[in-house]
């Protein structure tokens, strides 16, 4: 047989000093080949903090059916007193009105970005292009709205707006949701956007102020 190289002669040497017998036995117990293990054990306890944590993102009204969540945005006085403010959301207000006010808005608006911005800013005839741009914009709108009304509401059908609110009190029904509600609604858009569009456009090139951009 041949030599057995060096290296298996020193894995072998190795191999044979690790078994020494412990000490208290003799070299014939059958013990003594046999390694010592050791078990280990630890137990995990789930301990309740000493101070309950403050969910700031909680289901409203600690109803998760509900489907909304309080946050410190949505659910702050601040934010719900602006909300409740909005045209869409004063019930109290007729549609007529709020549509009319919600076209205000829109119709001021919308003068200046198509002034500084439309295909004629820089003629003499910029101001007139993009006024009839706007009040073009508000008719468009104006019937998405009235087509909007068509689909969504049946003449005659009561509101769909809930009658309770989220504490449980009973309110009136918003007549927004309904088909005369929401005719009355688009016909003040339409009103007010175009009257919008008209009072910039005096503002602006008649009265002839020294306003800073124009």
């Amino acid at each position: 047989m041949a030599a057995a190289s060096p290296m298996a002669s020193q894995l072998k040497s190795t191999f044979t000093r690790t078994l020494v017998a412990p000490k208290g036995l003799s070299a014939s117990s059958p013990l003594h080949l046999l390694p010592s293990r050791r078990q280990f054990s630890f137990t995990v306890k789930a301990i309740q903090a000493e101070k309950p944590t403050y969910q700031v993102i909680q289901p409203i009204n600690g109803d998760p059916f509900i489907g909304s969540l309080e946050t410190p945005v949505t659910s702050s006085p601040l934010i719900a007193w602006y909300l409740s403010n909005l045209p869409a959301y004063r019930t109290a207000v007729s549609p007529l009105l709020r549509g009319i006010e919600v076209g205000l808005a829109h119709g001021y608006l919308l003068v200046g970005p198509f002034v500084k911005t439309g295909p004629l800013r820089d003629t003499p005839y910029a101001g007139a292009a993009g006024s009839l741009a706007a009040g073009g914009l508000v008719v468009i709108l104006s019937i998405c709205l009235t087509m909007y009304g068509i689909a969504s509401f049946n003449e005659g059908d009561p509101s769909t707006a809930p009658s309770l609110t989220l504490t449980g009190r009973k309110k009136e029904p918003d007549q927004l949701q309904t088909a005369d509600g929401w005719a009355k609604f688009s016909g003040g858009f339409f009103f007010g956007g175009i009257s919008g569009v008209i009072w910039a456009y005096f503002l602006l090139y008649v009265l002839d102020l020294p306003y800073y951009i124009k």
